[in-house]
């Protein structure tokens, strides 16, 4: 039995979907991966569970293989600081864990064996193998090889509903005609996370895309259009001759930002799921600029 968390925003469900998909079609014989999704009873993260809203998508979660009552105490459990791979440990099943991030000892504290894998984000086909009895894999997983490793696959599974805002079609429409240049500039929940760029990789991003084109559109997309707009200078944005502030896609529509990334002819992405996997799931992408990124090494933790 193998289950994989499901938490935080859309791109991080995306990726955590992948990952567990990628487990089931490497090992077909198996029986469906389960996805732990108690975190969207627990807390309300971002827009909540989106998979299904926004791609149809019908994971397999655990909330729905338990009766009402039994799966309400797991969640009371994890609500009490005790996790669900500790709540099976304690019930003398025997469980392994695949941690990614060491955000495991608060989210899902275990005392069970734990493989901590580094660097963050990274790819490991072997992980996805293991035949242990019950298998919890913590973390994101946000590397684009688990993507291409079935890319028509997971394609043809994530597709995007049709624009249904002028506002979004007439985007749609201009990265059509111009060369369209996204950028991506997370701040809000980051700033407090000690998480956000400097204005200088934007800057020297943006003076390559100049190098690269001679004439484009800069789509400027952000959780903070405002300060982008006061420090547009110090973030490079005035080396385009163009810019289009991205608008109008919040809350539950946060998802179009990253529909219409897919667009874009070249990306400068932040350190965030969300603007990766827009240039992952890029069909046309020519020019993607990433964020500096340490490498370290896999460790038994």
């Amino acid at each position: 039995m193998k289950i994989q968390l499901l938490s935080g925003g859309l791109a991080s469900q995306v990726f955590q979907y992948v990952f567990a998909r990628c487990g089931e079609l490497t090992n077909k014989d198996e029986i469906p991966w389960f996805f732990d999704d108690s975190a969207y009873y627990v807390t309300n993260v971002h827009n909540g569970y989106e998979l299904e809203k926004v791609f149809g998508i019908k994971a397999n979660l655990l909330s729905k293989h338990f009766d009402r009552d039994v799966w309400q105490e797991y969640v009371s459990l994890r609500g009490n600081g005790i996790s669900l791979p500790q709540t099976f440990l304690d019930a003398g099943e025997e469980v392994v864990m695949y941690a990614e991030t060491d955000d495991f000892k608060d989210v899902n504290p275990f005392t069970g064996h734990v493989y901590r894998m580094l660097p963050e984000g990274g790819f490991y086909p072997e992980i996805i193998k293991m035949k242990n009895p019950i298998v919890y894999y913590h973390g994101t997983w946000a590397d684009r090889r688990w993507f291409d490793s079935y890319r028509d696959i997971f394609l043809s599974e994530l597709k995007f509903p049709e624009l249904t805002s002028p506002q979004a079609i007439n985007y749609a429409e201009m990265m059509e005609k111009e060369t369209a240049i996204g950028i991506h500039i997370r701040r809000g929940d980051f700033i407090e996370r000690g998480l956000v760029l400097e204005g200088n990789y934007y800057v020297e991003s943006l003076k390559k895309i100049s190098e690269t084109y001679e004439d484009y559109t800069l789509f400027v997309f952000s959780d903070d259009l405002y300060w982008c707009n006061q420090h547009a200078h110090e973030l490079g944005l005035h080396y385009a001759k163009k810019i289009i502030y991205v608008s109008g896609n919040y809350g539950p529509g946060s998802y179009v930002d990253l529909q219409l990334m897919t667009k874009c002819k070249g990306l400068v992405i932040a350190n965030s799921a969300f603007s990766y996997l827009g240039a992952i799931m890029n069909p046309s992408l020519e020019t993607l600029i990433t964020p500096p990124k340490p490498v370290e090494n896999l460790y038994n933790y």
